[in-house]
């Protein structure tokens, strides 16, 4: 599979998430739900726990997708200290 553009502005994990992000081995294949690249069985990946109605769900990312999402969180985090 070809990789895509990722959907919207990178996420932050200031304020929109419930639950810190966990590595994860991947048993089935699976794809990320940023850029909907394949993450192949048997590697890892992040999960990103997200409050969906009654139960959480965890959005799966592929490891450049999450280097993306750390750095907008470090750019929010430094934009607060200057506050």
């Amino acid at each position: 599979m070809t990789k895509k553009t990722p959907k919207g502005r990178v996420p932050s994990l200031i304020g929109g998430t419930n639950g810190r992000p966990v590595r994860v081995d991947v048993q089935r294949r699976s794809e990320c739900y940023r850029c909907d690249d394949e993450i192949a069985a048997g590697t890892s990946c992040v999960a990103i726990p997200k409050l969906g109605g009654a139960f959480t769900n965890e959005r799966r990312v592929c490891d450049a997708c999450y280097q993306a999402i750390l750095k907008q969180t470090s750019d929010d985090l430094e934009e607060l200290r200057r506050l």
